[in-house]
């Protein structure tokens, strides 16, 4: 993790990472990764121009005096003072005039637009660059919001520039030097190694030598390493700023941070220190990932669970019968023969060739049960499997709902929410691609010459159909409430295909159309789940950019 192409690649993988699947928590993730992001690519472009003057940041609680203090480091009021809080709304960068084309470029704070001219008094993120001659060469200081704003903006702003920082100025008084949240951000600081100067200001005399006493114990308590403890005593504010005399202990510090060869030090130590701490920084991260990819896989479960009985349930249907009409029944049975017409199968035979010729006259009446038992069939599975895959949608959608990441997902997708309008015309389809197959299998099945020649003359689309029936009599599908009727029409259908094929070739067709049924209903319950199927997907955490951070995590890499 020394070069700048590795910063920059584990860049672009945090920038991959959404969050999706973190339902309260996605916004706090998505900004500590861009946070992570910035920092990397703040380091890369400061690693890359080693005589930057180094950037100096003042933070630290409201009311601290942090922008009286930099107004009178630089000699002039560059920076909104006040009793109101917040005073500070957007970091304000110091310089001194020579160094201002150098910090002003777009590496550094890409994401703040520039503004000159400005207090930073006024909302809105930008980076208001103001110069001042007083300041020292080299070195130039960026007054913060408050880091314990009520304005989560501003303190986000705060973080944002904390992450630049070649050196931490920390603003504390002698009533909040102890707070948690600053401490918090020392610990930070320690963390990253940064140089760091404690200021403690507002002390009145006789309280001093105690408080820093305190200071001191603290920051040792927290193992935070301090480059000196500064105090800026009460003094009046006139212009915004304090007495020099006030600030001539910080004003030493900071020259000897700007002198030559003590700034190379400090540049090199800080980006040593941001290196370092990545692992550390992209902690939070791995956790969210793991959790991420353990809610989708929870989600996926969720959606197996729902259509994963579909099938099974369809099962279950046809073995307790598809219903079919008894006048639709009672004619295909009139048709092929039934009862002790089955003695002689021949006899029924020839009643189909007979009827295909021109049963009551008309070959079109001849032709007409074949097709209503086929499209009987065809409407009555279409419906069956439209009901189990409408309970298995809506099944998946009550468990996603119950389940944070779930509710999520639905969110992000309205559509998951909604009935799919293309249900029916899918189904209906594959149903109807199925009785083609099976009539196709009718043509073609059986190398016999004869066989062919029988089918033709029997008329394939009657052929087709019994071969329909006999496959739901064969799974147990065609009984329902007409079982005597839907048994003599399926015996009579299945004498004439052993009649016309043979038991071997009849065998055979059935488990092809078998088969081929099951394989169309997976695909038809795929596609049913597809959407829901690919919005988990995609939610998921990218891998690739998953294993880079991970392995960016890892200290030992």
């Amino acid at each position: 993790m020394s070069d700048a192409a590795a910063l920059e690649r584990l860049a672009g993988a945090l920038e991959a990472l959404r969050f999706e699947l973190s339902a309260d928590a996605g916004e706090r993730l998505r900004r500590s990764a861009t946070a992570t992001t910035r920092l990397l690519r703040a380091t890369v472009a400061r690693a890359a121009d080693p005589d930057a003057p180094l950037l100096v940041v003042v933070a630290g609680g409201t009311g601290a005096g942090k922008s009286t203090t930099v107004n009178t480091l630089a000699g002039a009021q560059v920076a909104a003072t006040g009793v109101v809080r917040p005073t500070t709304h957007a970091p304000v960068l110091v310089c001194h005039p020579d160094d201002e084309a150098a910090l002003v470029d777009s590496r550094l704070l890409p994401h703040l637009p520039r503004v000159r001219g400005d207090d930073g008094r006024h909302l809105g993120a930008r980076l208001v660059v103001r110069t001042a001659p007083g300041l020292p060469p080299g070195l130039a200081l960026v007054d913060t919001p408050d880091v314990d704003s009520v304005q989560t903006d501003n303190r986000h702003l705060a973080e944002d520039v904390l992450d630049v920082a070649d050196a931490w100025l920390w603003f504390v008084t002698g009533r909040t030097y102890a707070d948690e949240v600053g401490a918090g951000y020392l610990r930070l600081a320690r963390d990253r190694q940064a140089v760091t100067a404690v200021v403690v200001t507002q002390l009145r005399p006789g309280d001093r030598d105690e408080i820093l006493a305190d200071v001191e114990r603290l920051l040792t308590g927290e193992s935070v390493p301090v480059g000196t403890i500064v105090d800026v005593p009460a003094s009046e504010v006139v212009d915004g700023r304090l007495p020099p005399a006030a600030v001539a202990g910080l004003q030493a510090w900071l020259t000897g941070l700007a002198a030559d060869g003590a700034r190379e030090e400090v540049r090199r130590r800080a980006l040593a220190g941001l290196r370092a701490a990545v692992p550390g920084e992209l902690g939070p991260v791995v956790a969210a990932l793991d959790a991420q990819d353990a809610a989708a896989d929870r989600l996926e479960a969720t959606v197996d669970a729902a259509y994963g009985r579909v099938e099974q349930e369809l099962s279950v249907e046809l073995e307790r019968g598809i219903p079919m009409r008894a006048d639709v029944l009672d004619r295909w049975r009139d048709l092929v023969g039934g009862g002790e017409t089955l003695l002689r199968v021949q006899t029924a035979a020839a009643r189909v060739r007979t009827m295909v010729r021109g049963l009551l006259g008309n070959a079109d009446d001849a032709a007409e049960s074949p097709r209503q038992v086929r499209v009987e069939v065809a409407d009555t599975l279409t419906e069956t499997i439209q009901r189990l895959l409408e309970r298995a949608a809506w099944d998946a959608r009550r468990r996603l709902e119950q389940d944070p990441a779930g509710r999520q997902l639905l969110d992000q997708h309205p559509t998951l929410r909604e009935e799919d309008p293309e249900r029916r015309h899918r189904i209906r389809a594959a149903v109807d691609a199925w009785g083609d197959h099976v009539a196709e299998l009718v043509a073609t099945v059986g190398a016999d010459r004869r066989v062919q020649a029988r089918v033709w003359s029997t008329a394939l689309n009657a052929v087709a159909t019994a071969a329909i029936l006999v496959v739901f009599t064969v799974s147990g599908g065609l009984t329902g409430g007409e079982l005597g009727i839907a048994a003599l029409a399926s015996a009579g259908s299945q004498a004439l295909l052993v009649r016309l094929f043979g038991e071997q070739n009849l065998r055979r067709l059935l488990e092809d159309a078998n088969e081929d049924l099951s394989r169309r209903v997976t695909e038809v319950v795929a596609q049913d789940r597809a959407v829901v199927d690919g919005a988990v997907a995609a939610a998921r955490p990218d891998p690739d950019a998953a294993a880079t951070v991970r392995a960016a995590a890892d200290p030992r890499s």
